[in-house]
C-alpha cells in the first residue's frame, strides 16, 4: 500500500486529479501495482478525505500537551510519536492534522507503523490537505518517498 500511495504522491500534485477511480485503478494496474494493494491505498486515502473540515478542529484552539491513550501508546512507538511532535513543534502539522496522521497510523497494522510509514502518512495528511510544508521538514519528509534525504 505504501508504494502505491507514493507513487500516487509523485504522479499526482493535486489529489483531486484522481476523481474518477476506476480509471485510476486502471492507471496503477498498468504501473504493476496489485488490485489488492491499489484497492488498500485507495480506501485509506478515501478516509482520509472523508475527514469534514471539522473532525479535529478542537485540536488547533487547544493549548497544553497532547496526551496519548494507553492503545496509542501501544501502537505508536515512542519513536512516531516524537517525530509527530518535532513536526508539530516545527510548525508542519497543526493540532487537526497532528490528529488525522494518528487516525490514519491507527488505521495500519502494527508492523506497518513505523517512522518511515509515519512520514508518509504525515505526508499525505497534508498533501491531501493541499498545505504548505516547511522547506526543511519538507525534506526529512520526502525522504520516505524517495529514500535518505539530501540534506545533513
Amino acid at each position: 500500500m505504501f508504494d502505491v500511495l507514493a507513487y500516487l504522491f509523485e504522479q499526482y500534485r493535486d489529489p483531486e486529479a484522481f476523481d474518477d477511480r476506476k480509471l485510476l485503478t486502471h492507471q496503477l494496474e498498468a504501473a504493476g501495482f496489485d488490485n489488492e494493494e491499489i484497492q488498500d491505498a485507495l480506501d485509506w486515502i478515501d478516509s482520509l478525505c472523508g475527514f469534514s473540515d471539522g473532525a479535529f478542529a478542537g485540536a488547533d484552539n487547544a493549548s497544553g500537551m497532547r496526551i496519548y491513550s494507553d492503545l496509542e501508546q501501544k501502537r505508536l512507538s515512542a519513536e512516531v510519536r516524537g517525530l509527530l511532535q518535532f513536526l508539530e513543534d516545527h510548525g508542519a502539522l497543526g493540532g487537526a492534522q497532528r490528529e488525522m496522521v494518528i487516525d490514519r497510523l491507527l488505521a495500519l497494522t502494527d508492523d506497518e507503523i513505523t517512522v518511515p510509514s509515519a512520514k508518509l502518512v504525515a505526508l499525505m495528511v497534508l498533501w491531501v490537505q493541499k498545505a504548505e510544508l516547511p522547506i526543511l521538514l519538507g525534506e526529512e519528509l520526502l525522504d520516505a518517498v524517495h529514500g535518505e534525504p539530501t540534506m545533513q
